[in-house]
């Protein structure tokens, strides 16, 4: 797994797209390789997306907390998602008791965040990789509530 940081609207940081070249040359032998995006911007996500596709199992994004639907697996192999999404309260902003989150947005002062309780979800993806080739088979959202035991309405 290779974590990297955007910098879109985020604090400055190294090229996430060099620092991915730099990676990817250590461990050429490593058929499944999988990167965590940690980015502000959908539309840095899916350009690291076209910049990986092929030469890296998956990219997921991360960090926006809201689960996307846009999840494919490219014709080279490489699985991607704008946004995993949380595990967190389903109730809440970004898992932040929406009062607090609220106040923070309309005040624009600091603000003391509390963790929101309550309606738990886990979100996340599974794929499907063939070990040899470490291309991405398929890829599908998963969704469930911590609190019913149900995902989607299906039996877990």
């Amino acid at each position: 797994v290779i974590n990297l940081q955007g910098r879109i609207f985020m604090d400055p940081i190294d090229c996430p797209f060099r620092k991915a070249d730099e990676i990817l040359d250590k461990i050429k032998n490593v058929k499944i390789k999988i990167v965590d995006f940690h980015a502000e911007a959908t539309s840095e996500k899916k350009a690291m997306f076209f910049y990986l596709d092929g030469r890296v199992s998956a990219v997921f994004g991360t960090h926006t907390h809201i689960q996307t639907a846009d999840e494919v697996v490219s014709l080279k192999g490489t699985a991607y998602i704008t946004d995993v999404g949380m595990t967190g309260s389903f109730d809440s902003i970004l898992g932040v008791r929406k009062e607090d989150a609220m106040e923070k947005i309309i005040k624009r002062l600091p603000t003391r965040f509390r963790q929101a309780t309550g309606d738990l979800r886990l979100n996340s993806v599974i794929i499907e990789v063939d070990e040899k080739s470490g291309k991405t088979l398929k890829i599908e959202r998963f969704n469930k509530n911590l609190e019913e035991g149900v995902n989607d309405g299906k039996e877990t």
